[in-house]
């Protein structure tokens, strides 16, 4: 599951696995609610990403959103192309803000 690496002290960066499929569901909840309240940026890195579920792709859009509701910023580092078609499969790249992130 997400590895959590402190980048610097004002951000805290989660690496995601490769496979994001929904056996691996449950694990990921518990990774991002542990983060949704920190007050720092949480850097996801999905630069590693090559199967993605829907449900993975739900779990993102209510952590997104709950931390943005909270005033909370959640950004991506290199989210990979699959997670970017998923995304845009499913209509939730606005919601994720995938279109305004780092490409490579």
């Amino acid at each position: 599951m997400p590895q959590v690496h402190t980048v610097s002290p004002a951000s805290l960066d989660l690496r995601l696995p490769a496979d994001l499929g929904v056996e691996n569901a449950s694990q990921l909840y518990g990774q991002l609610l542990a983060h949704v309240d920190d007050e720092q940026p949480v850097v996801l890195d999905a630069a590693d990403v090559a199967r993605v579920h829907t449900a993975a792709l739900q779990l993102f859009c209510m952590f997104c959103q709950d931390r943005r509701n909270a005033g909370h910023e959640t950004r991506w580092n290199h989210p990979s192309e699959a997670l970017r078609s998923a995304a845009a499969l499913l209509g939730v790249t606005t919601l994720l803000q995938l279109a305004r992130e780092n490409h490579a």
